[in-house]
């Protein structure tokens, strides 16, 4: 059974509620009454769909706040970005400060870390 899937494992409880169901006559009859194993199942299976909608509200929860994320983060990185065109326009672009600033972004750069440091000299 390890390896049903979750629609197989439903399908299977399904399956078995309705057989169950069917033939439940003939097990009283016989000296098992399925009645609470049935109900038992039937809640389980609503649970179980109860389960499934949570999830699916929290997978669409996490995909908006992931994208709202995003769409923060960009539009700070912009006006951080902005910051540094503001700092030129108001001291230009040979002042300390704005060649600090642009050194903090170029010390972020992919290609700067990915460079390994030249090997030692021997």
């Amino acid at each position: 059974m390890a390896d049903l899937t979750d629609a197989d494992k439903k399908s299977f409880i399904d399956k078995v509620i309705g057989t169950l169901g069917k033939n439940k006559a003939e097990l009283t009859a016989k000296g098992w009454d399925p009645t609470q194993r049935l109900t038992s199942l039937v809640n389980g299976a609503a649970s179980v769909t109860n389960d499934e909608g949570i999830i699916s509200n929290v997978e669409a929860a996490l995909i908006s706040a992931v994208a709202t994320r995003r769409a923060d983060l960009d539009n700070n990185y912009a006006l951080a970005s902005a910051s540094i065109a503001s700092v030129e326009g108001a001291l230009g672009k040979d002042h300390p400060l704005a060649k600090d600033l642009h050194q903090i972004r170029g010390a972020m750069s992919r290609t700067k870390r990915a460079q390994k440091p030249p090997a030692p000299a021997k």
